[in-house]
């Protein structure tokens, strides 16, 4: 288990480093919160004590009243700078989080590894869990050493017996905290592990619905599916249960440091006690430290409550590190080509015994390049190996911004269609203007369905794109691979089983694609593809170029 601590910290250390910038920005702003905090509070214990002893009209106070006025305004506008950069902090570091978590997939894929549908979820809770951690904890821990500390040398400053009392009563809430501390990590780690198992248990049941009712087992799948979110409620509630008493624990202590003061103070001020400096605290000294006292410890209550949200990231990152890939083959060798895309040798992998073996090819870059073959010859598999979705050997050379998974875009045969708007499906990879919308949308033949449809690029559209016809989705699809502009199209039978006029304009805009610079690369058995292709590349034949 502690290896597994170790890992998960080395896991968020490396994200950290992402976003080291925000996070010194959101530090600065927060000892620049603390200085006007304390200026702000001199600034009513010496209105308050020229009033009530000094007898001066407030009016005549206008220094203490600007200095007021804007140590407030400071105070507002550092709290707001540290908000935005922690809220910067935390958007980037889980987008590095799952940057790198589509990586792993991806790896998973080259290595031959099947990806599991519980893993998706992977994407969501656990890396979500991460937000508090950036948004709060790297920030805190760093204010909560050297914010008390301003606050508590103005204290000394004031009475030595009360910055005394406050050194004494600090550091016991962070030493209870790191013990029980010691356990929500562990607690953390299971509610983690608890609530993945969950959503593996009832996915795996979903996606064998069928086998299970022809089985008659539904009622055992149920008893399944209780029993892991059985586990996971009492995951939950010990998580919970030691968060109540962390903050217990930090209340009563604070409570008690903070009465303590009030104590001194007040038997100081009317004269009850007169050892040790009690006789020389004033109106202004008694009452700015008995305002500084709750400020002291506010640090401290603020860490305590994000210290649970370093056990949830650890928790998770605990998770998200057992489900690294491992290394199984050797990675895939791809070499530069400023000109070409081309392969020698090339040989994928389709199960550790098996694999299929490619003859050579050469095609130029800014062309249509068409493949084909008998179903179950390999068209498919290729197409993946081009994406870079299947482990192969051998030497693949293509251009360095296709290289990239950002210089690459994959038309389906089925094209994912989610449930919203069609504008949220156009800017699924990107964000365009309405006017860049309705090109794209121009360029397919979409623009009379634009016309008919009332809400127009509002209009919603259902779960794998019901409520449009076969033709219309993959139209859809083609225009958001319009609007990517990626110098790679890869694409699978984009026009089997489409009506005569849904893929005649396919045809048209994968051979304009090729006019504006675009690598067009088809896995079909059109022979209307076929004829307009600039490279011609059958699976067992020889290669065939048209000019």
């Amino acid at each position: 288990m502690r290896s597994g601590f170790n890992a998960a910290s080395a896991y968020l250390k490396q994200l950290a480093k992402t976003v080291k910038r925000p996070i010194q920005r959101a530090f600065l702003f927060g000892l620049v919160k603390t200085l006007a905090i304390i200026v702000q509070l001199w600034a009513v214990a010496r209105l308050a004590h020229d009033t009530f002893v000094g007898e001066q009209a407030l009016l005549q106070q206008y220094p203490t009243l600007i200095s007021l006025g804007l140590a407030s305004l400071l105070r507002v506008y550092a709290g707001w700078q540290r908000e935005q950069a922690q809220q910067r902090a935390a958007s980037d570091a889980l987008q590095a989080a799952r940057q790198q978590l589509t990586e792993r997939w991806q790896q998973q894929l080259q290595q031959g590894q099947r990806l599991a549908a519980a893993d998706g979820s992977l994407a969501l809770e656990p890396i979500d869990a991460l937000h508090g951690y950036f948004s709060r904890y790297l920030v805190l821990q760093y204010l909560t050493v050297f914010s008390p500390l301003l606050i508590l040398s103005v204290c000394f400053w004031l009475n030595p017996v009360v910055g005394l009392l406050l050194l004494i009563s600090g550091p016991v809430i962070p030493l209870f905290m790191a013990l029980i501390g010691i356990g929500a990590e562990r607690l953390s780690q299971q509610h983690a592990q608890q609530n993945f198992a969950l959503s593996r248990s009832f996915t795996d049941k979903l996606r064998n619905l069928a086998t299970l009712q022809l089985f008659a087992a539904t009622d055992t799948a149920v008893d399944d599916v209780a029993a892991a979110g059985e586990r996971y409620r009492q995951a939950t509630m010990s998580t919970l249960k030691v968060a109540f008493l962390s903050s217990a624990v930090l209340e009563f202590f604070a409570s008690v440091a903070i009465a303590g003061v009030a104590l001194y103070v007040g038997f100081g001020l009317l004269g009850y006690i007169s050892w040790l400096g009690a006789d020389q605290l004033t109106l202004f000294s008694g009452l700015l430290v008995l305002l500084l006292a709750p400020e002291y410890f506010a640090p401290l209550r603020q860490f305590a409550q994000s210290y649970h949200d370093r056990a949830a990231a650890l928790g998770a990152a605990t998770l998200l590190c057992e489900h690294q890939p491992k290394q199984t083959l050797s990675p895939v060798t791809t070499a530069a080509s400023s000109e070409h895309i081309a392969w020698q040798r090339l040989s994928v992998t389709l199960t550790p015994n098996m694999q299929l073996h490619y003859p050579p090819a050469q095609w130029r870059c800014n062309t249509l390049v068409v493949i084909s073959g008998p179903s179950g010859s390999g068209k498919t598999t290729l197409l993946r190996a081009l994406l870079g979705q299947a482990p192969y050997t051998g030497e693949l050379s293509m251009p360095a911004p296709m290289s990239a998974t950002t210089g690459r875009a994959y038309f389906a045969q089925q094209p994912y269609i989610k449930p919203g708007s069609i504008r949220a499906n156009l800017n699924l990879f990107g964000q365009y203007h309405d006017q860049q919308l309705q090109q794209a949308l121009a360029a397919v033949a979409l623009t009379p369905l634009l016309a008919q449809l009332a809400d127009g690029l509002d209009t919603h559209i259902g779960e794998r794109g019901v409520g449009l016809s076969g033709g219309e989705r993959r139209r859809l699809a083609l225009a958001r691979c319009l609007l990517a502009q990626r110098p790679l199209l890869i694409a699978d039978e984009p026009t089997e089983n489409l009506d005569p006029a849904s893929a005649a304009v396919i045809r048209q805009q994968l051979r304009e694609l090729t006019d504006k610079g675009c690598t067009v690369v088809v896995a079909s058995h059109d022979p209307e593809l076929q004829r307009m292709a600039d490279h011609h590349y059958v699976i067992g034949c020889k290669e065939q170029d048209h000019a």
